[in-house]
């Protein structure tokens, strides 16, 4: 990786590609939203992929990467899928940006290549749910 921090490359990345809301004009734009929304889900909320609310809040944008980029950026989504340890988690997330990143720096025609793709389509209604049982709480 270069001098500049991943968390400053993002920042770069996200302020160039990605609306202030909605979907990304061009598919590198919703793959940085959707690394993003990753990144940001786990260091704001605690939200991993595949594991309680992160299938909620994460899922979706892990499976667009996985379906839009290649087979290095897939594998590190699935490597992370599921970790339910903070520190391995984080060093796996940082494995997935630093994958994503190789992929859009070997494919700048992305930056140009028209989206019409909603990270969120990717949803799985059946699996991205949040797996903690509500009905077991009492609010009374």
């Amino acid at each position: 990786m270069s001098i500049k921090t991943i968390e400053d490359r993002l920042n770069d990345l996200f302020e160039e590609l990605v609306p202030a809301s909605g979907k990304a004009d061009t598919l590198a734009g919703e793959i940085v939203r959707a690394i993003c929304r990753i990144g940001y889900r786990n260091y704001n909320d605690g939200d991993h992929l595949g594991v309680g609310y992160g299938r909620w809040t994460c899922n979706p944008a892990g499976r667009f990467l996985a379906k839009k980029c290649d087979d290095n950026v897939a594998r590190r989504v699935w490597d992370a899928w599921g970790i339910f340890i903070d520190d391995l988690y984080d060093e796996a997330l940082e494995k997935l940006e630093i994958a994503v990143f190789e992929y859009l720096d070997a494919h700048p025609e992305l930056k140009a290549a028209p989206n019409d793709e909603d990270m969120f389509d990717s949803r799985d209604p059946d699996e991205d749910i949040d797996d903690c049982d509500d009905d077991d709480e009492d609010w009374d």
